[in-house]
């Protein structure tokens, strides 16, 4: 690609723009270099240094200045260098409302910026379509939970160790202690569950796929390796399989005996694509093949007397001591 057209040298310095990031270390003119190339800009690395020292002089962009200098944005500095139409601020806006209960701090932080220019932009609208976000709303069923709270820096370390596929060495907390454990990590994927990121890495040289809450994360280091990546790994396979619902996940046919006001909200959402539902008396018989996971536990003990477990003959005996369980701490 010619450097001599303006419009081309404009798409570069453009594009260079939108690679130099807003969190971490920064990114060094080399990399800048290499990032361009990769695109289809050919200019020298001289090229790009005096470009990035000029566009420093118009946008807040500074570099640590090391040996070898590393460019970001300066904190909370305005990002959007277009201006944003009205229909991405109103989508913005939709996303903000859905994501702030879910995502952690450390998410939304980065998002900052992009959700205060949505809403300057609505704000200087006076037609109808202005005030489209405060006429769209978005429930999200279950107790809500607060997030929990990230390490600074660790989310910023682990995306741009996936991104890069760089392993990573993690200080990682237990669950039911404050004990710590050092692994070498190869992240894979994150994913988020409800109010919790997890990462999806293997250990060390291991093969087996585990999960790993970012929030116990002590603190992270991007080593430079490559990681090294199962066969055959699909991160939607991994989840269709059950492993964010937690347990087993292996298939088991569920029979349930259900009164009538569960047997609405099944035939309007279904358990599953075999789902049948028989009348018995004044009750109703469902059956239907699910996985076996503590999220399946969890929703037949929200429905209380609603739904009582038939089979699998194990399951329903669990049921049956964890109700005694209850019933003791109630005193009855």
């Amino acid at each position: 690609m010619s450097g001599n057209n303006a419009k081309e040298v404009l798409m570069r310095q453009w594009e260079m723009l939108r690679k130099i990031p807003a969190h971490g270390e920064g990114i060094t003119v080399a990399d800048l270099h290499t990032s361009l190339e990769a695109d289809g800009y050919s200019v020298d690395i001289r090229t790009i240094q005096r470009n990035v020292v000029d566009m420093s002089a118009i946008f807040p962009i500074i570099n640590d200045e090391s040996a070898k200098p590393k460019w970001r944005w300066m904190k909370d500095a305005n990002l959007d260098i277009p201006n944003l139409s009205v229909p991405d601020a109103v989508s913005i806006k939709m996303m903000q409302d859905y994501l702030t209960p879910l995502l952690p701090k450390a998410v939304l932080n980065a998002l900052k910026d992009r959700f205060m220019r949505a809403e300057e932009r609505l704000g200087q609208i006076k037609s109808p379509l202005g005030r489209w976000s405060d006429k769209i709303r978005t429930v999200i069923p279950g107790q809500p939970l607060q997030s929990p709270v990230i390490a600074e820096g660790v989310m910023e370390t682990v995306q741009t160790a996936l991104i890069e596929e760089h392993q990573i060495k993690a200080l990682y907390k237990g669950r039911f202690s404050n004990d710590t454990t050092e692994y070498i990590l190869h992240p894979l994927a994150i994913v988020q569950r409800g109010p919790i990121s997890y990462l999806v890495a293997t250990a060390f040289s291991y093969e087996d796929v585990r999960l790993y809450a970012l929030h116990r994360f002590v603190s992270v280091e991007d080593l430079g390796d490559e990681v090294a990546i199962p066969d055959g790994f699909d991160i939607d396979a991994y989840i269709s399989r059950g492993a964010l619902s937690f347990g087993s996940g292996e298939p088991i046919k569920l029979k349930l005996r259900i009164k009538s006001d569960l047997k609405t909200t099944l035939t309007e959402s279904p358990l599953s694509d075999d789902m049948v539902i028989e009348t018995e008396g004044e009750s109703f018989i469902v059956t239907a093949t699910v996985q076996h996971t503590w999220q399946l536990k969890w929703w037949i003990r929200s429905q209380g007397p609603q739904a009582e477990v038939l089979e699998p003959t194990d399951l329903r005996e669990e049921f049956k001591e964890s109700l005694r369980e209850t019933a003791a701490l109630y005193g009855m």
